[in-house]
């Protein structure tokens, strides 16, 4: 809503704005109301949008016939004439980086863009990312703070729930407070990050799993509960029919399924509240907009007790009725090998939270987890951004991370391993003769050392922040010049390191 006010007010001065979003599925809620309470009519673009609309559009902003886009980063190299405004709007989130073909975070290339154009940028987010803190710290950005929430609600109260002394996936708690809800017409939402049914499939008389054909990773079954089952890679999409016959010893029925996804949670919610009216909001059910605006509209109605979702859910709605929020394995978060992995952590719990008691209702949240008295977890109970900033800040220039140095991912593939071997192996020794201050390592196999059929082969940089040698290092990395059977990227401040 401040946001939207600026966007206004440099509209009736005759200037274009721009609000990039991380999903364009998440702004349906939202463009209505700017339609209604601002009277604007936003124009949507995204990469979907078919040829000849994109074509019309890129037209009609070249011609400052169009005043407001709202779309994906894509929307970011639109022709604008005019810019006035851009806003990044959940500007911490992971999906502004395009990490193929053409690497570019989104939200650094809107601030140079701003630049470029003269006009003010908004980065809006309830957990700015430690990278724009930082900036706000080195008094490069100002910072605006909203004190309260929109109609002076209180925060929701949030508890932690040690997992150790439990035996079910769904805490007693959680599972008392479900049942309070649907007793007095209250809404529940369950929270967990992990797509399908189970992350792998494993036979239980010979332990022969299913792994890609196209990816080193474990296929993903999905669609457990319709009895359509498949198994599908999230990396390059791979997909086949799941036949629960073990193509290794031959045997029917010895799949068992470790761990668990959203569909799971699902079937176990299904099965302690036949009663309940539950659904799953995830990238996987959620296909097109009608279906999408169609669920959004029952849960706003009320007409749903218990809302099942990934990180989709985890922003951008208001749900009235909503009041109790639970968020399970949140563990897997907070133990990646990224050194990212707490501020993603303390960004997920604040943001889910942030969905419960929104109007009138006093809101509850609980996060289950086996490490109850870790940092993280204790400092997402205060729901104080700036204490959770300052303690992340000191430990990462204590191990000299990001923000306070630089990272370059070199990352070598091909489809021929011996080949991307030798070829990194040679790059690498040339950049360590060469530059003798830099800190390199690798290079070593990816995490996912297999892609889309492709090896992966790593060398990350670490760079102090001098501009200077900054500029010799980019000098030397852009004259390099690999085999037509190699392709090189590199990736500066990279987000994902698998």
């Amino acid at each position: 809503r401040v946001y939207n006010q600026k966007v206004k007010q440099v509209l009736e001065k005759g200037f274009q704005c721009l609000i990039l979003v991380p999903e364009i599925i998440l702004t349906t809620q939202w463009v209505d109301d700017i339609k209604e309470d601002f009277d604007i009519e936003p124009i949507i673009y995204h990469s979907s949008i078919r040829k000849k609309a994109r074509e019309q559009i890129w037209r009609q902003v070249n011609l400052n016939e169009v005043k407001l886009i709202i779309g994906t980063r894509s929307a970011l190299f639109l022709p604008f004439t005019k810019l006035g405004l851009i806003v990044i709007d959940e500007e911490h989130d992971s999906s502004y980086k395009q990490e193929e073909q053409l690497i570019i975070n989104a939200r650094d290339f809107s601030i140079v863009r701003a630049k470029n154009s003269n006009c003010m940028v908004i980065l809006s987010s309830a957990t700015p990312s430690l990278e724009s803190s930082y900036n706000v710290n080195q008094n490069k950005f100002a910072h605006l703070k909203l004190s309260k929430r929109i109609n002076n609600v209180d925060l929701p109260n949030i508890r932690i729930i040690d997992m150790k002394n439990q035996n079910e996936i769904i805490s007693k708690d959680l599972r008392k407070s479900i049942e309070d809800n649907i007793n007095q017409n209250y809404q529940t939402l369950i929270f967990i990050n992990k797509r399908g049914y189970s992350p792998f499939i494993i036979c239980k008389n010979c332990g022969f799993s299913k792994i890609c054909k196209n990816c080193n990773t474990s296929l993903v079954l999905h669609d457990y509960l319709n009895k359509k089952s498949f198994l599908l890679c999230h990396h390059c999409n791979y997909k086949e029919i799941f036949k629960n016959i073990c193509p290794s010893c031959k045997k029917e029925n010895s799949f068992t399924f470790p761990g668990f996804g959203i569909e799971k949670i699902s079937e176990l919610i299904t099965k302690l509240f036949p009663k309940a009216t539950s659904c799953i909001l995830s990238s996987d059910t959620i296909k097109n907009t009608i279906k999408f605006k169609s669920i959004i509209s029952d849960i706003i109605s009320n007409k749903v007790n218990i809302i099942i979702g990934t990180q989709l859910i985890s922003k951008g709605h208001n749900f009235p009725s909503l009041k109790t929020v639970g968020i399970i394995n949140i563990d897997n978060v907070m133990n990646d090998f990224d050194f990212r992995s707490f501020e993603k952590t303390f960004q997920q719990i604040i943001q889910v939270s942030g969905r419960a008691g929104r109007k009138n209702l006093k809101g509850e949240v609980f996060i289950q987890t086996l490490q109850p008295n870790h940092p993280v977890i204790k400092l997402s109970t205060t729901q104080n951004n700036q204490r959770f900033t300052e303690w992340e800040l000191k430990s990462r220039k204590e191990s000299k991370q990001p923000p306070f140095v630089n990272y370059i991912s070199i990352i070598f593939s091909s489809k021929n391993e011996n080949s991307v071997v030798r070829y990194s192996l040679a790059i690498s020794k040339k950049i360590k003769k060469t530059f003798n201050k830099l800190q390199i390592f690798g290079p070593a196999p990816g995490v996912l050392n297999k892609k889309n059929s492709y090896f992966r082969y790593k060398t990350l940089i670490k760079l102090e922040k001098d501009l200077n040698y900054q500029k010799e290092v980019k000098k030397f990395l852009v004259k390099i010049k690999n085999p037509k059977n190699i392709k090189l990227y590199i990736d500066v401040d990279p987000i994902n390191f698998i």
